[in-house]
């Protein structure tokens, strides 16, 4: 079965409140459409600056301020912490585990190599040795890491 369209759009009929685009009359269409958003020369370019009689030698100077927003890596320390989980919004304390990191590994191979055979599990143990994974105390989804560095 094949589907047969009107050659030109439909119109609304001339009593009706409707207006539709395809009614207006072509000097109205310019207010019926948004206007074109500016290019990128002109929104980003500086208003051209006037110089009066007898200024024409001084060019004018402007100065910009720049400030620098450092952010954390982690929001999360080496203890647990009271937050509000992202995950069941409970307000709880993080459960925390520690994690062997590259140091830890570094100083287990340093005490081998003074022959420290019997301390080389002592990084593997102490805590300010590893990097420290925060847990949510309820539903246990994993939310950050302190990285010792």
């Amino acid at each position: 079965m094949e589907k047969v369209y009107p050659a030109a759009p439909l119109e609304a009929p001339k009593g009706s409140g409707d207006v539709e685009a395809t009614s207006a009359s072509p000097e109205h269409q310019h207010l019926l459409s948004p206007p074109a958003p500016p290019s990128y020369d002109q929104a980003t370019a500086t208003p051209a600056e006037t110089t009066g009689p007898g200024e024409g030698s001084t060019p004018a100077t402007t100065t910009t301020h720049h400030t620098v927003v450092v952010v954390p890596s982690s929001p999360y320390g080496p203890e647990p912490m009271d937050i509000q989980c992202p995950y069941c919004h409970n307000h709880v304390r993080t459960r925390i585990s520690y994690k062997p990191n590259s140091r830890t590994h570094l100083i287990a191979l340093l005490l081998c190599l003074f022959q420290l055979y019997c301390c080389v599990c002592l990084p593997y143990c102490i805590s300010s040795c590893m990097n420290t994974n925060h847990y949510c105390g309820m539903c246990d989804h994993y939310l950050g890491t302190y990285d010792r560095k």
